[in-house]
């Protein structure tokens, strides 16, 4: 998305978005005070675009009164923020690959392979029923970001610590911690997922049953599977862009 289509994109998400507040009509006068400003919108200017969400049905005017956003407005809200989250999502991909190249990243994942089998396995033998509430509840926050077109990098490595938390293993804790730390391989490693179309949490579930389960061989097993599948995904990006 090219930098004039993206602003245009966010102008029309602010006007939308503001318009989205008020169950009364909103006047060109009002958003000029608000929204001019910062993108250099003159009233007329602002009066021809509500002009145009007039004519698509976006906005529902009442005179002098103002506009009210109307039902295919807020569809279009609706869409405008999933497209902003997707360019977001690029963008930070982009800024994540500056600092993690493919091997650095499997490099990263191997060494999660080895030190998460063992959290994954020790979790599930010592894990109490609160831990595992956490977890599911965990699982619950990952699905809500993803519902919101977002991608959960922050609830992702909170899964992963509660594991290890719950391992009570200290020395894998911090080896754990210092992998995470380094550069931007968790935010990377969770667009590239998204980027090449993998179910995010799915793998997720499957360590919180067999944790829940007291099951210490599948736990370990399933996290095994779910950092395979990472390493895969990084190595199927990679050869699409070096494609």
């Amino acid at each position: 998305m090219r930098a004039k289509e993206m602003e245009q994109l966010r102008m029309e998400h602010k006007l939308l978005s503001y318009l989205e507040k008020y169950d009364t009509p909103v006047g060109a006068t009002t958003l000029v005070l608000v929204l001019g400003k910062e993108f250099g919108l003159s009233q007329a200017s602002i009066g021809r675009k509500l002009m145009e969400f007039d004519a698509l049905g976006y906005t529902e005017s009442k005179g002098r009164k103002g506009r009210l956003l109307a039902p295919p407005g807020k569809d279009r809200l609706t869409d405008i923020e999933r497209q902003l989250n997707q360019w977001r999502d690029q963008s930070n991909l982009l800024d994540a690959l500056n600092v993690s190249d493919e091997d650095s990243l499997l490099d990263m994942l191997i060494a999660r392979r080895a030190l998460e089998r063992e959290t994954a396995w020790l979790a599930a033998s010592k894990a109490s029923g609160q831990t595992i509430q956490e977890l599911w509840h965990s699982i619950e926050a990952q699905e809500e970001v993803i519902a919101d077109g977002r991608v959960p990098i922050e609830e992702d490595r909170e899964f992963h610590e509660r594991i290890a938390v719950a391992s009570g293993n200290r020395v894998l804790l911090h080896a754990l911690r210092l992998v995470w730390g380094e550069g931007a391989h968790l935010p990377a490693t969770a667009l590239i997922r998204k980027a090449v179309g993998s179910e995010l949490v799915v793998d997720h579930r499957q360590i919180v049953e067999s944790i829940a389960r007291h099951a210490p061989d599948e736990a370990a097993s399933a996290m095994v599977t779910h950092i395979n599948q990472l390493i895969e995904d990084v190595r199927i990006y990679f050869d699409k862009s070096k494609a």
